[in-house]
């Protein structure tokens, strides 16, 4: 098994990633600019700030620690400026830098990127983003017949897919990518307006001017705390799971998240080299470490992103922000062993009160103070309500 792990562009992450890589397991870092002309998965104003010569530096030094780096171009939406004059310059100039710096693969969500650069570009590599939606067979072999190198497949649909991991492993010969910790809802009906959203938060020439305002996670959690099966009714992969996937034939583990600091990310790849994890399940997880997202910027780049959306209600932002705190949910780690390896499968053609799988789990498994429960559900509720009867906006 190989794993594709994030980089934050904080020095200290490179030495904390060569101490864990005592396997060689590690292959590949992840990462991209703050703010670039075609724009990733992730709003520029959770991200740390890196200029393009810093990040150059870093990524020689990750390659001559014997790391791969791949480069994320994967918004999923190019406002159709690939296909102006002006677009395709500035392509041409991110292109060039990224050569310049010796990254060795791109990943892209966008068919028409991917041939672009494979025209243009040949010496890159192509990964296909989880933000593509592969998520079926017939999506694969079309991008195995583009030549991507890797897949990188959508947790929602395919993490509890077995019988499809196993026939894109018969079938393609791009390597088959599966993201961990990602923990979205099976399934979710918002993935890909939330892939959406995201990209055009981190490209340097929209509107929006990577700043977010993410209704999708304050729904996500208000899901998990209206009904805790949510929590175990996910994409999740745990370090446990791992040898079950590489069994299946999957090629490689993708860890997220680049907005975390260091020392939780390392906690992270750590527990997945070693494949085991002794505490609460939800530490693996980005979505619900509240205050981590960002922690590692300064203050003057925070306010220069809340001073963005002018349109907005600078103290129902502040009301907000306060969902994001970590939530206090508990999930024994160990007592999950075993839960992969007897889910009946098809997901996707059963419905979960017909199954009830998860909900028994989850009744077993997922302690949450109902005190602390009913409380921050009132605050979600009437967050909310602000969302969708526009209260945030002026």
């Amino acid at each position: 098994m190989e794993f594709s792990v994030p980089t934050n562009w904080q020095e200290e992450l490179t030495g904390k990633i060569s101490l864990a890589n005592t396997t060689g397991e590690i292959k590949e870092v992840y990462g991209k600019l703050t703010f670039d002309d075609i724009g990733g998965g992730r709003p520029s104003s959770s991200l740390a700030f890196i200029s393009k010569k810093k990040a150059k530096k870093q990524i020689i030094n990750l390659r001559r620690k014997g790391f791969r780096f791949n480069y994320l171009l994967n918004a999923l939406c190019l406002d159709n400026r690939e296909l102006t004059r002006e677009g395709q310059k500035k392509f041409r100039r991110l292109l060039s830098w990224i050569v310049d710096a010796g990254v060795d693969a791109v990943t892209i969500s966008v068919p028409y990127l991917a041939m672009w650069v494979k025209k243009n570009y040949p010496a890159l590599s192509i990964t296909v983003s989880a933000l593509a939606n592969v998520d079926s067979l017939s999506k694969a072999i079309f991008w195995d017949e583009l030549g991507a190198e890797k897949i990188t497949f959508p947790g929602p649909a395919i993490n509890r897919n077995f019988s499809l991991i196993r026939e894109l492993k018969k079938t393609i010969h791009s390597k088959v990518q599966l993201i961990a910790n990602n923990a979205c809802l099976v399934n979710c009906p918002e993935y890909i307006n939330h892939a959406l959203m995201n990209s055009h938060a981190s490209q340097g020439w929209h509107s929006c001017r990577g700043y977010m305002f993410d209704y999708h996670l304050v729904n996500c959690r208000l899901k998990r705390l209206e009904d805790p099966v949510n929590f175990i009714r996910s994409d999740w992969i745990r370090p446990e799971d791992i040898d079950f996937y590489e069994r299946l034939g999957v090629d490689s583990i993708k860890l997220v998240d680049r907005r975390l600091p260091s020392d939780m990310l390392a906690r992270i790849i750590h527990a997945y080299l070693q494949r085991s994890y002794s505490g609460n399940f939800l530490d693996l997880f980005h979505t619900f470490q509240g205050k981590s997202f960002g922690a590692h910027k300064g203050w003057i780049y925070k306010l220069f992103h809340l001073s963005l959306p002018l349109p907005a209600d600078i103290f129902r932002l502040l009301k907000f922000s306060q969902l994001l705190s970590r939530l206090e949910v508990y999930i024994d780690n160990k007592q999950l062993n075993g839960f992969i390896e007897n889910i009946p499968g098809k997901c996707d053609l059963i419905s979960c009160a017909a199954c009830g799988y998860c909900r028994e789990a989850a009744a077993r498994v997922v302690k949450i103070d109902s005190a602390y429960q009913k409380a921050m559900l009132d605050k979600y509720a009437s967050v909310m309500d602000d969302i969708f009867c526009g209260s945030f906006i002026f």
